[in-house]
């Protein structure tokens, strides 16, 4: 299987050297296109509606198995296949910030450990300021254990949540009661800033600091009803 792609086409390649071209483009690894505009380029025989059907599931079968996005969109705006196949939607924190809370601990570690290893101060000094440092570094430790417990992942129409306290808890999609979206206009697009996210018993929050977010934008616009979903824009 090979799947290629511009800004205006994605064309799949099979096993068995079928190619077809559907409208849609390739952005940054991941490919969407729109699954009723196929165009055969080549095709063993007469092609049918079944043969473009199956050419789909095995390009999205294929996208799933390494790691890519290789979506379909109907003429509804459902992915094709998404349910069956369990394709997979995550949001977590950027590993960006993994680095922030490193270097806020190393800063206020580093001058303990070298005060304890040169004993340049005495006992009692060194116990406060390692005191005082512990306590200034906890805020950060915090936030780091927080960024790398939060996850939220997404499986055909299984929502599971990795809260940063609490155990992991899972959800069907058509169990949300509401959605709310805030939104901003930034060099004439609209962007998803916040997205909250409720069911009956819980409710979950997520950010545009988060890795995903767009994706799992998408995916609730996709399976929950619109009169559910509240969007609130800021200019």
């Amino acid at each position: 299987m090979k799947v290629t792609g511009t800004k205006g086409y994605v064309q799949i390649e099979d096993d068995n050297g079928n190619i077809a071209r559907f409208d849609g483009e390739a952005c940054l690894g991941s490919f969407y296109a729109y699954a009723d505009s196929v165009r055969w380029i080549r095709h063993a025989g007469e092609a049918t509606d079944q043969d473009r059907l199956d050419l789909i599931y095995k390009a999205t079968r294929y996208g799933k198995n390494c790691g890519k996005k290789v979506l379909f969109f109907d003429d509804g705006g459902k992915v094709l296949f998404e349910t069956k196949l369990g394709l997979k939607t995550e949001v977590y924190w950027s590993k960006t910030y993994y680095v922030i809370v490193a270097v806020a601990v190393f800063s206020l570690i580093f001058p303990v450990v070298l005060i304890t290893v040169l004993d340049i101060a005495s006992l009692m000094f060194s116990i406060v300021f390692a005191s005082v440092s512990v306590l200034l570094a906890s805020p950060f430790l915090a936030w780091g254990f927080r960024i790398w417990r939060f996850r939220v992942t997404t499986e055909g129409a299984i929502v599971t949540v990795r809260p940063t306290a609490g155990r992991e808890y899972t959800f069907h999609v058509d169990e949300v009661t509401r959605i709310i979206r805030k939104t901003r206009i930034d060099s004439g697009w609209e962007t998803i800033k916040k997205i909250k996210v409720y069911t009956k018993t819980r409710h979950m929050s997520l950010n545009d600091n988060m890795t995903g977010i767009e994706d799992m934008d998408a995916y609730f616009l996709r399976h929950t009803d619109p009169d559910k979903i509240i969007t609130k824009r800021r200019k």
